[in-house]
């Protein structure tokens, strides 16, 4: 009886616990799948980032020559005679300045001339100016035209045409600039524009103008 007294019966068995530093695979797995997200989001705002850069430095900050052409041109103020052969006239010119930059275009005073047979018979001067950034300038000129100013060798192709009732002559402007980019980029721009057309005396008129 004494001896079923004493006996000693055995602890039952402590529930078992995951040590602190043993993660559950479960967590581990989440852990590292928003690791990887992390890592995809950084390289994807980086690349993106990198793309804008580019973009910005070969469409913004690339500076290009403006656009500079001889749009019009009336005849005012016609006066030939043909005995002797002698012209005077006015042509109303219209200069465009077009801006492809995305800054400011500014040009200094030149002039625009005429020419015929390679010898200058008019010129006008163009006065400082600017074209905004991507706009459109238009300068308005008067030449007078003097055939005075030719010189002996070229009278005889110019009476010619004169008593033809047509007269070819061409037109020359010139104009150099900066392009300023955030008031900080400077880069000058040398743009002209060389143009030919034909005179009609009879009727008073510019035909075939064509530029270059």
């Amino acid at each position: 009886m004494a001896e079923q007294e004493s006996q000693v019966w055995p602890l039952a068995p402590s529930r078992l616990f995951r040590r602190s530093d043993e993660e559950n695979p479960t967590f581990k797995a989440i852990r590292r799948e928003r690791s990887n997200k992390c890592f995809v989001y950084v390289f994807a705002a980086i690349v993106l980032q990198s793309i804008l850069i580019l973009v910005f430095a070969l469409v913004v900050l690339r500076v290009k020559s403006p656009g500079f052409n001889l749009s019009s041109v009336a005849v005012k103020n016609l006066k030939h005679t043909t005995s002797p052969t002698s012209l005077n006239a006015t042509l109303a010119t219209e200069l465009v300045i077009k801006n492809k930059n995305f800054g400011e275009y500014k040009f200094e005073g030149s002039s625009a001339s005429l020419w015929y047979g390679g010898f200058k018979v008019g010129e006008a001067k163009i006065g400082n100016g600017s074209v905004k950034a991507r706009g459109t300038k238009r300068v308005s000129l008067s030449i007078e035209v003097k055939s005075n100013r030719l010189p002996q060798e070229a009278k005889n192709g110019f009476e010619g045409e004169m008593n033809s009732g047509y007269l070819k002559i061409s037109s020359y402007a010139k104009l150099s600039g900066k392009v300023n980019l955030m008031k900080k980029i400077k880069t000058r721009k040398t743009i002209d524009t060389n143009c030919t057309m034909v005179v009609v005396l009879k009727s008073r008129t510019v035909k075939d103008l064509v530029c270059r």
